[in-house]
């Protein structure tokens, strides 16, 4: 009996999983960005749920507001207004435009044809 725990020692001690030189196992990567801290994490799970329900949580602040509550009436408003939409902004580009590009090139001549002599006398 005293053999066989030798035996199985043995074989624990010499199997290291993946091999390495110095008999340690590197931890595999998760391939996700490093872990938020958990008020964040609280706060993307209530935009989530946010996002799911809020057609529902309008509808049920505007009933109160209509029922009289100040304090609904109040957050509707402020998040009304709360993002306005941003102005196109111009797209700064480099150089003249390409119709002004075209603008500024002389216009294109056909080159004079020539008249090719065959052996008729005839031109094509």
């Amino acid at each position: 009996m005293v053999e066989a725990q030798q035996e199985s020692t043995d074989k624990a001690s010499k199997k290291t999983g993946s091999a390495t030189k110095d008999g340690t196992r590197k931890r595999a990567s998760r391939g996700k960005a490093a872990r938020t801290d958990g008020a964040e994490r609280l706060r993307q799970a209530a935009d989530r749920q946010v996002g799911l329900n809020s057609k529902k949580l309008t509808d049920l602040l505007t009933e109160k507001a209509l029922k009289g509550d100040l304090a609904s009436t109040r957050e509707l408003v402020r998040l009304a207004e709360r993002k306005k939409p941003k102005a196109e902004l111009a797209k700064n580009r480099r150089g003249p435009a390409r119709v002004e590009q075209l603008a500024v090139e002389p216009a294109w001549q056909e080159p004079p044809e020539e008249r090719k002599e065959t052996s008729g006398g005839k031109a094509d």
